[in-house]
C-alpha cells in the first residue's frame, strides 16, 4: 500500500518527552498508510534504545534514523530525503496529535488533491484550548504571508506538505550553525504552491523551557547567519507591512552584530 503520510519527528535529547506522541499515534483512529520517520539528531539520552523497542513491537510503522548533531533544519532536509509519505507532517518531540488527526488528513486530502497546492494548514491545540485566532473561513488557499498578514493569523499552525513540493526548497545550512527558521522555507513554497486551509485542530502543542520559544536570544546569538537570512528574505515580499518590514531590518542588523561578535569569539 502506498504511503499517505510521513509524520516526522526530529529530536535531540527527548527520551523522556517521546512515549506521549508515540501514545498518540497508537491511538489514531486511521492508521494505514502512515510512517513515523525519527531523525535521531545526535541524541546522547536512551532516545535509540526506546525507538529500537518500539521498532521491535511492530505496533506502527517507524523508520528511525540517527544523525550526527546538525541541527533542525539538517535534520528535516535528511527526513524529506528519506520520506516514502505522499504528505510530510513535522510533529516536534513535545507535542503530539489528536486521536482523529491522521483520519481528518486523509480526509482533507482526497477532497482536494487534485488541486495544484504546496501543503495543508491546519490549527493547533495549547493548553485544551485552540491556539490563536481562526481562519476567516473554513476552508481557502493562501500563501503563508497572506495567512499572517492578510487574514492576521499569526499562530504557530500544523502544516503538512506535499512531499514532491517540500524536495524542491531544501533548508540552506551553515557550517558553524545549526538553525534556520522555517518560515524561511515555507515563505518560499507558499508563494510557489499555496496552502490550502482548513480550521480544524489536530495538534497539541507544548512550549517547554529547553526548546526553541524559550530561547530565542540564545539562538540568535548562536545562529545569526541564519536569522538574517530569514530577516533578509521578508524585506522582500509584497504581503508585509512596512511596519513588520522595519522590525525585521532591525533584526537583520542586530544578527550582522551577532555574527561580528561571534567571529571575534
Amino acid at each position: 500500500m502506498k504511503t499517505l503520510l510521513t509524520i516526522f519527528t526530529p529530536t535531540y535529547n527527548r527520551a523522556y518527552l517521546l512515549p506521549q506522541l508515540y501514545k498518540s499515534l497508537l491511538g489514531q483512529t486511521n492508521q494505514s498508510s502512515v510512517e513515523w520517520l525519527i531523525v535521531d539528531d545526535g541524541s546522547v539520552d536512551d532516545t535509540e534504545e526506546l525507538v529500537k523497542q518500539w521498532e521491535k513491537e511492530g505496533a506502527i510503522k517507524i523508520n528511525y534514523i540517527k544523525t550526527p548533531n546538525g541541527g533542525k533544519q539538517r535534520a528535516i532536509n535528511e527526513g524529506v530525503l528519506q520520506a516514502k509519505g505522499e504528505l510530510f507532517f513535522i510533529v516536534d518531540s513535545d507535542d503530539f496529535l489528536t486521536t482523529d488527526a491522521v483520519e481528518k488528513i486523509h480526509t482533507i486530502w482526497q477532497y482536494c488533491k487534485g488541486q495544484q497546492f504546496g501543503g495543508l494548514l491546519l490549527r493547533k491545540i495549547l493548553n485544551g484550548e485552540v491556539l490563536g485566532k481562526p481562519f476567516p473561513y473554513y476552508e481557502f488557499k493562501a500563501n503563508s504571508l497572506e495567512v499572517a498578514y492578510k487574514y492576521g493569523v499569526k499562530q504557530d499552525k500544523a502544516e503538512i506538505f506535499v512531499t514532491e513540493k517540500l524536495k524542491e526548497f531544501p533548508f540552506p545550512v551553515a557550517k558553524d550553525e545549526k538553525f534556520v527558521p522555517e518560515a524561511y522555507i515555507w515563505n518560499r513554497l507558499t508563494k510557489k504552491y499555496p496552502l490550502w486551509c482548513v480550521d480544524e485542530a489536530i495538534y497539541c502543542c507544548e512550549y517547554l523551557p529547553d526548546g526553541y520559544s524559550h530561547n530565542l536570544k540564545k539562538n540568535f546569538k548562536e545562529n545569526p547567519k541564519g536569522f538574517a537570512m530569514y530577516y533578509k528574505d521578508v524585506l522582500r515580499y509584497k504581503e508585509v507591512p512596512v511596519k513588520e518590514k522595519a522590525k525585521a531590518l532591525i533584526r537583520y542588523f542586530q544578527m550582522q552584530y551577532y555574527r561580528l561578535c561571534k567571529r571575534k569569539n
